[in-house]
């Protein structure tokens, strides 16, 4: 055997032409890949993602079937004001709407200037507004449901007074009630019935007659109600109309209105009826909320409800959507004309007025950021200082000046909603951020004195629960010091949420200053630097940058908890929702929509915080030097 080896062997030589391409395996790459090695890659693996995703599909066919058939959310639209801003005063709102400017505006600026606005984040923007003009739109072409009323021999209904525009088809039809209707285990129609206060409305009749038709404490076989049904106009002009008699009890009439402005539908019943229930049947009459634009909107547009029609408030009725309940299973055109269509029209204006304002502020930053850098650190400068000034001018602003005519005195204890829970939290985070890093530097302190004031304080406050430090702060601060009985329950909340918050946040940052080197220290004595420029220079950023997510954690769970303010008298969003839906008898059945929507608001809030939590993390103060 030679050992010689070959030229050839020597060298390498590519070939004439590439070897043709293959394709990866389809199972290792792509999301065929990610599938089977996060979710498929053993048995134990795939039985636990498919029991997973049959129970999710299970609770997300359930959960929309619930809230596109069954669920009522008009009570979230008829209150939104409430939800918003609780009772503060609606002639002093342009307050809230200017501070909604100023911040909406500064947060566009602020995100140019020190982070980057990614452009999934304006691709949502522009079709979250498409949809809100797209849906209100297609919303507005279909039909309204059904409203209907009960009528009885024992009252003479009052007349139920609509607005209609020209060219809109109005039909009526009476429904009379038999047994078979009243025992039916599910409602026997779809639509909205009249559900006014009190226990004289057509559903509280409703629920009596079926009950006793069911128990066979009244026989409906005996049918005996004549009735006239007649379609008026503003001057009281009968357009048209329809007997029904107890021979035949069913009776209809259509009409197309001439032109904008009220009309009403009127029952007079004959004398000598007797027995019976019927449903009367409006077609084509589309509802309204009550909230106090929407109320003014239309007095402007219509003019008030003729005397004609309606002689006094007491005496007729309006197809209000707080008046209404729906029942039976809704599609999905009822559901986008009667559910999402008037929400959307709600918000569509700030939604887009808000949007512009950020994507304005966005571009302002980024032509300063763009054309010079002397002009962008000047920018800057100012920005910072009007989100430190933001705080007590936002203070100022909101409450008022006694006795000014520009800005008058509201009081604290008309604030509520949103507005009261975001103020709640924002002093708090305020104040108890640096206050806790003052107590937790006290704690870490070699003053005995200092660091035994500090623990004290610590201790104590993380030893009782929250709302024992509220009702502290609500009756026992007052009846030992009198002056503070003087001060504002919302003031006295806002220092106790503080002071509870300043100690778990000390308690955090405790945990982020022992993670500093002690050879750091000697090395910051050995160069001459002081114990507050240690501090500050080297201690507290390392410390603080650890434990940025404990911190926002902190805040999170601060948001929350100023929930906690409705048990001793506030009316914040949770307390005002509670307000809502127990003290309003026509949203009694209604808690699980509105407190649903009050959990998808802390959601998105929540969720907000600790987006900007990671992006601290990832960029800015805290992304460690390299």
């Amino acid at each position: 055997m030679s050992d010689t080896l070959h030229p050839d062997e020597l060298f390498y030589v590519a070939p004439g032409e590439a070897p043709p391409p293959r394709r990866p395996p389809a199972l290792t790459v792509g999301l065929l890949g990610w599938l089977r090695a996060n979710l498929f890659s053993s048995p134990m693996n795939t039985a636990l993602t498919v029991i997973t995703l049959v129970v999710v599909g299970w609770f997300f066919v359930g959960t929309a079937a619930w809230a596109l058939h069954d669920a009522e959310w008009t009570v979230i639209t008829s209150n939104l004001r409430l939800m918003l801003v609780g009772q503060y005063d609606p002639a002093q709102l342009w307050r809230v709407n200017l501070l909604a400017v100023v911040l909406l505006f500064l947060c566009g600026i602020s995100l140019t200037l020190w982070a980057k606005m990614a452009r999934s984040v304006l691709l949502t923007l522009v079709i979250v507004i498409l949809f809100m003009v797209i849906i209100p739109i297609g919303a507005g072409q279909l039909p309204p449901p059904s409203i209907r009323f009960l009528v009885m021999p024992e009252r003479t209904p009052a007349p139920m007074v609509f607005t209609g525009s020209e060219g809109d088809s109005i039909s009526v039809e009476v429904e009379p009630i038999n047994q078979a209707d009243a025992t039916a285990a599910r409602p026997v129609f779809v639509g909205f019935i009249e559900n006014t206060a009190g226990l004289s409305n057509s559903r509280s009749v409703w629920n009596d007659v079926k009950a006793k038709a069911t128990s066979g404490a009244i026989d409906l076989s005996q049918y005996d109600l004549a009735m006239t049904v007649k379609l008026v106009d503003a001057e009281g002009t009968t357009l048209a109309e329809a007997a029904a008699t107890a021979s035949e009890p069913r009776a209809q009439l259509a009409a197309t209105l001439t032109d904008d402005g009220w009309y009403g539908i009127i029952v007079e019943l004959d004398e000598a009826s007797s027995a019976g229930y019927a449903w009367v049947r409006l077609d084509g009459v589309y509802t309204f909320t009550t909230q106090a634009d929407v109320l003014a909107a239309r007095l402007n547009q219509y003019g008030p409800v003729p005397a004609v029609i309606c002689p006094s408030a007491a005496a007729c009725r309006q197809p209000a959507e707080r008046d209404l309940r729906f029942e039976g299973a809704r599609s999905l055109e009822a559901y986008l004309s009667v559910q999402l269509s008037p929400f959307i029209q709600a918000v569509f204006v700030p939604f887009v007025m808000g949007t512009v304002l950020v994507l304005g502020g966005s571009w302002f930053g980024y032509e300063v950021k763009r054309r010079n850098s002397d002009w962008a650190k000047s920018v800057s400068r100012i920005v910072v200082f009007s989100w430190v000034v933001l705080l007590p001018v936002s203070w100022f602003v909101l409450r008022g000046i006694e006795g000014a005519v520009t800005l008058p005195l509201v009081s604290t204890a008309t604030w509520g909603g949103l507005l009261l829970t975001l103020v709640l939290t924002v002093v708090a985070i305020v104040f108890a951020f640096p206050l806790g890093v003052l107590l937790a530097l006290g704690r870490w302190s070699s003053l005995s004195i200092v660091s035994a004031a500090a623990t004290l304080f610590i201790e104590v406050v993380r030893g009782v629960p929250l709302i024992t430090i509220l009702f502290f702060a609500k009756l026992v601060v007052p009846f030992f010091i009198s002056a503070s009985a003087d001060i504002d329950q919302v003031i006295r909340m806002m220092i106790g949420l503080t002071l509870f918050t300043a100690a778990y946040i000390a308690e955090i940052v405790r945990g982020g200053l022992q993670i500093v080197p002690h050879g750091q220290l000697e090395a910051a004595h050995a160069l001459g630097l002081s114990g507050l420029h240690t501090t500050r220079l080297i201690v507290l950023p390392q410390a603080l940058r650890a434990v940025i997510p404990a911190i926002m954690s902190q805040f999170v769970s601060l948001f929350k908890d100023t929930t906690l303010v409705s048990i001793v008298g506030l009316f914040e969003l949770l307390g005002i929702i509670d307000f809502i839906v127990n003290g309003q008898q026509q949203y009694r059945g209604l808690q699980r929509e509105a407190y649903i929507f009050v959990g998808i608001i802390y959601f998105v809030i929540s969720f907000g915080m600790s987006t900007v939590s990671r992006w601290i993390e990832r960029t800015g103060v805290g992304a460690a030097r390299r």
